[in-house]
């Protein structure tokens, strides 16, 4: 037996509407294949499945019985089809983000939620990578892009673009409160403990590079793993530490820290977006591509 699903589906069709006509519309072909369909069916299974009359199509027995069948297994594939299509599209699509910390908090949340109030019923799963880990992931094509912090290189048919720029803020607690309202340079700065990531992060070589610029060799006293371990340290008074100024926003009013004025202005910092231009992707994430460079996240 030769049939396949195509040729059940042309039969459910048929059997539907009583109708070659109409299930030859329906399904958008002619209505010679469907008939031919038909033909090749019947003669496969070996019996009759349909009275043909002037009034259209009516099952024989044997067709009753096969329909019962036919028309369970359709059912099945078509609820799949279209679970499937509203997984793809903005009723109900899942994009896949793989993020640093940084990323999220200076940009990618507050981007969330702005898209999430227009298509609520999109769904978002997010990893939280280092910016290395977080290109090797959408090189692999295991996410739909990634949303990064730090300065990289990429090869085709990767694609960045930048979405924001930022400038971090050092801040100290209240055992360093000499430091306050001052105007201070890094020279002055530096006997200070300092606060940073591990000389692994990418952002700890930008700090280098920072006080290499100004003359200094940056020797942090406490290295942490992440960004959202300095302001902690800090409030805690074990040194003083350079931090997204997202990450102080709770803070602003308290008495717990406070922002130290820098002569030396900290380069400025960029949020990138990196893709795959060869990956395909789903309905849900070129949607929210778009919202990403169309929309300003401040």
């Amino acid at each position: 037996m030769n049939s396949n699903f195509e040729h059940y589906r042309i039969f459910y069709y048929v059997a539907k509407y009583e109708n070659l006509t109409k299930a030859a519309s329906a399904m958008h072909t002619s209505q010679p294949s469907v008939t031919r369909t038909i033909h090749n069916l019947e003669k496969n299974l070996g019996c009759r499945l349909f009275e043909r009359s002037k009034t259209g199509m009516k099952l024989t027995p044997e067709g009753e019985v096969f329909y019962e069948y036919i028309a369970a297994g359709c059912s099945q594939f078509f609820k799949a089809e279209s679970n499937l299509s509203d997984m793809l599209s903005l009723d109900n699509g899942t994009i896949y983000i793989s993020a640093t910390e940084t990323a999220l908090h200076c940009y990618l949340f507050q981007a969330m939620e702005s898209f999430n109030a227009r298509y609520p019923n999109v769904h978002f799963k997010i990893l939280n990578n280092s910016t290395k880990k977080s290109i090797h992931i959408v090189k692999e094509g295991n996410v739909d892009f990634a949303v990064v912090s730090a300065p990289f290189h990429i090869e085709k048919p990767l694609k960045k673009q930048i979405l924001r720029e930022y400038h971090d803020i050092l801040i100290s607690g209240k055992r360093y409160s000499e430091l306050k309202g001052k105007q201070l340079s890094i020279n002055q700065l530096s006997k200070y403990p300092w606060i940073s990531l591990t000389s692994e992060a990418i952002t700890r070589k930008f700090l280098n590079q920072y006080f290499e610029k100004n003359g200094l060799k940056f020797e942090p006293d406490i290295e942490l793993a992440t960004t959202d371990m300095i302001l902690p340290a800090v409030r805690h008074n074990l040194g003083i530490g350079f931090i997204p100024p997202e990450f102080a926003i709770d803070d602003h009013d308290s008495e717990e820290i406070f922002e130290i004025h820098v002569q030396e202005t900290f380069p400025e910092r960029n949020i990138t977006l990196i893709y795959d231009t060869e990956y395909p992707q789903s309905i849900a994430a070129k949607e929210f591509l778009k919202f990403l460079s169309e929309t300003t996240i401040l």
